[in-house]
């Protein structure tokens, strides 16, 4: 049987699988990267940059919390657009706000995408006749593809950081100013620290996955 070549459908199966697990990774990583225990973990470094104007960092943490409910949830956009600073002062402005909503959006898309492709993708498996080799497969392409794209960004990271807001956003709504609170709350270190954490937990699991495929292989053998 090992001889015999597998059906077409089956090599096709296996090819999708393989070319679109990356995406799934990549997904899964940036969700769970999505979640107040970043914040507090960036917040909790001691190179953590402080803010210019002296907002003291407590306060950052929670406007920054508040930033993360707004793009995850209609509620949370909303307790976003009403937030206030100690002084009184709304904490962000409307060009803020409006991008926000546009991340929002964006979000509402990609996470059920994610959970539908990752569901699938499994569902997918379980219909391989190979499930070690494609396993095996998915996890080094992803290891590869992440590695090529995450070397090319980090050797330019502001210029990388331009052109995926330019390509994902309109390229006038998300840029602000220096004293805006979304810059204060989130300076630069803060997504170049979390490009590195979804890379390094989409290479994990993708590691996870070829270990496993090579187990099967093993034992299949």
């Amino acid at each position: 049987m090992s001889g015999k070549k597998s059906p077409a459908y089956q090599r096709l199966l296996s090819l999708l699988l393989i070319l679109s697990f990356p995406l799934v990774s990549l997904g899964l990583s940036v969700r769970l990267t999505f979640h107040e225990w970043f914040i507090n973990y960036e917040y909790s470094k001691g190179n953590f940059p402080k803010d210019r104007w002296g907002m003291p960092d407590n306060l950052r943490k929670e406007l920054a919390k508040l930033g993360l409910r707004a793009v995850l949830s209609e509620e949370g956009l909303e307790a976003f657009k009403k937030a206030r600073l100690p002084d009184g002062r709304k904490a962000f402005n409307h060009r803020e706000i409006k991008h926000m909503k546009d991340v929002n959006e964006l979000l509402s898309i990609l996470f059920p995408l994610t959970y539908s492709g990752a569901v699938l993708w499994i569902i997918g498996l379980a219909f391989t006749l190979n499930r070690a080799k494609v396993l095996m497969l998915s996890g080094a392409f992803s290891i590869a593809l992440i590695s090529v794209l995450t070397a090319a960004a980090l050797s330019n990271y502001d210029l990388a950081f331009e052109v995926f807001h330019n390509l994902v956003f309109d390229p006038t709504s998300w840029r602000f100013r220096y004293t805006d609170t979304l810059l204060r709350i989130y300076p630069m270190k803060f997504w170049f620290d979390g490009t590195v954490t979804v890379v390094g937990m989409s290479c994990l699991l993708s590691t996870i996955t070829l270990l496993v495929g090579g187990f099967l292989k093993k034992f299949s053998d």
